[in-house]
């Protein structure tokens, strides 16, 4: 298949699917090797964004969906006229960076590090779909353990957890013990 055919192919996947699609199953559909799959991919996404389209395809992990360019939001806000979203507490806010940075953790762990009761902040993350249950650690209780999801991703527009800015968490657990 030709590129242009392989463009045609993603968007219409991406389009039907509606929800992200993994870049492995889209290399199989096109009969592709992943590797090769993957970098004509990352042409397409590049050259639908340098030809400011209305709709991209944007990648997510390991995953790529359709979106709209943010260069239209304000004319789709207008059209749509959506729902405002609420907006994230300081305390919902303290408690997901604590399970982007060091998950999968466990809500006795988060309360640790945060210092009071984290049942609320976790009650609503989960409703939002920013966080879910990673699995169980292995330990007297087998407390649940919890990781960010792929909406965590998007909404705060990220690829993957590696474009998060780096912390130097020593540097704070050595300023909270001198305290």
């Amino acid at each position: 298949m030709d590129k242009n055919r392989i463009a045609h192919l993603i968007s219409a996947v991406l389009f039907v699917t509606g929800d992200p699609v993994s870049v492995a199953n889209l290399a199989a559909l096109a009969g592709m090797d992943f590797e090769e799959f993957d970098e004509l991919l990352s042409g397409i996404i590049k050259e639908k964004a340098e030809r400011n389209e209305g709709i991209l395809i944007r990648r997510i992990a390991d995953k790529v969906q359709l979106c709209t360019n943010a260069d239209y939001a304000e004319y789709i806000q207008l059209l749509l006229a959506p729902e405002v979203k609420g907006r994230l507490s300081n305390s919902v806010l303290e408690t997901l960076s604590i399970i982007a940075y060091k998950q999968p953790v466990t809500r006795s762990e988060i309360e640790s590090i945060r210092g009071v009761r984290c049942d609320y902040a976790v009650s609503v993350l989960l409703e939002k779909g920013m966080i879910s249950e990673a699995g169980r650690k292995d330990v007297i209780g087998r407390p649940v353990l919890f990781a960010t999801t792929d909406e965590f991703l998007r909404s705060f527009g990220i690829t993957d957890l590696g474009e998060l800015p780096a912390i130097d968490f020593e540097k704070y657990e050595q300023a909270e013990e001198a305290l």
